[in-house]
Formats: structure tokens, C-alpha cells, sequence
């Protein structure tokens, strides 16, 4: 009888754990909400986007996937062409020829970067320029 409740309260425990297994997200593939300024029209993947102040979502169960909005519309869904881990830095959106070349976000250890398409080649050396991107806290 001892070893039967025993068995029960086991096979109970292990069912426990492999629900919050399924249920839980690994600490490195957070969410993250961010909010950023651009002074210019900038083209970011397939989209151009107007000067203006901008929110952003970065999804990591939908692949990384960038959703911009501009107030409370949706205005741009836009995929990484890759992805690689950062450990320090800011938190910044790196613009070069007026396209976004990468997403640094440290806070949750993830650099994403776009392809900047066919350009052709600069007169002058580009700079890149830096967009700062400050983070946006939960209503909770």
C-alpha cells in the first residue's frame, strides 16, 4: 500500500515538472518592448519608414520577429537575416546609408542584423549612425 501512494505521489511529481517544462521560456529568449526616434526616413528590410518616433516588439517565439508601430498601429513586421548573442553594450538601432543594418539588444543578449539590400557604391565613406533605444516597462 506504502509503495503504491508512493508510486502515485512520484509519477504526480514527474508530470508536474514536465508541464512547467512546456510552459516555461528559457531565460536567454525573452520579449523585449523598446521605443526609439528616427530623425529621418529610414529604410528598414522592405519597409521606409517616415521620421518620427517609433515603439517595437521583438518576439523570439516567432523567430525574432521585429512588429514596429507607430503609436498603436502596426506599421511593419520585419525578420533578422540573423541573429548572434551580446553580452554588453547598449541598447541601440545602428543605421548605415540610411538603412538599419542591426538591433543591439544587451539587456536580453541578442544582436539582430538586416541585409541592406543593393546599394551602389558610396562617393564617400558611410558613418553609421547610432539610435538609441530605450527600454519600455510593463504596466504590471
Amino acid at each position: 500500500m506504502k509503495t503504491n501512494r508512493k508510486f502515485t505521489v512520484l509519477r504526480l511529481l514527474v508530470l508536474a515538472l514536465l508541464v512547467a517544462g512546456f510552459n516555461a521560456k528559457p531565460l536567454s529568449a525573452q520579449d523585449y518592448k523598446g521605443k526609439f526616434t528616427l530623425l529621418s526616413a529610414t529604410q528598414w528590410g522592405n519597409t521606409k519608414l517616415p521620421a518620427g518616433a517609433y515603439s517595437f516588439r521583438v518576439e523570439h517565439e516567432l523567430g525574432s520577429l521585429v512588429t514596429v508601430l507607430r503609436g498603436t498601429q502596426n506599421v511593419a513586421w520585419i525578420q533578422p537575416e540573423g541573429v548572434s548573442q551580446i553580452e554588453s553594450g547598449r541598447s541601440e538601432i545602428v543605421l548605415e546609408g540610411g538603412n538599419v543594418r542591426e538591433v543591439n539588444l544587451p539587456t536580453i543578449g541578442v544582436s539582430l542584423r538586416y541585409n541592406l539590400g543593393h546599394q551602389a557604391a558610396p562617393q564617400e565613406p558611410q558613418l553609421a549612425q547610432i539610435i538609441p533605444v530605450a527600454k519600455v516597462r510593463s504596466g504590471r
